[in-house]
């Protein structure tokens, strides 16, 4: 029998949510009745707008993940030096007794 984990869990949970998002999207679409509206000449289309300004979040989602996995990582890095410390210092006060 396989264990499950806290991360198979929660990818279970953002995937169930994904699906849920999803088909209340799909929904919603069904409803729509909007009118065509004329191309004016020199500006980009809704989809073309709406692309670009996904493409730049996708950018910065990216640029911040980045960021955030190095802060994790000094943050990592400092608790080990922090135990590490702590375990000589403990060492040391043991010799000294």
């Amino acid at each position: 029998m396989a264990t499950t984990t806290y991360a198979d869990y929660l990818t279970k949970i953002q995937d169930d949510v994904l699906e849920t998002i999803k088909d209340a999207q799909e929904a919603s679409l069904k409803s729509f009745a909007v009118p065509a509206f004329p191309k004016v000449e020199g500006f980009p289309t809704a989809a073309e707008l709406i692309k670009q300004s996904f493409d730049f979040a996708e950018k910065f989602l990216e640029v911040r993940k980045e960021y955030t996995l190095k802060v994790a990582e000094m943050i990592e890095t400092a608790q080990k030096q922090a135990v590490d410390a702590a375990r000589t210092t403990i060492k040391a006060g043991k010799h000294n007794n």
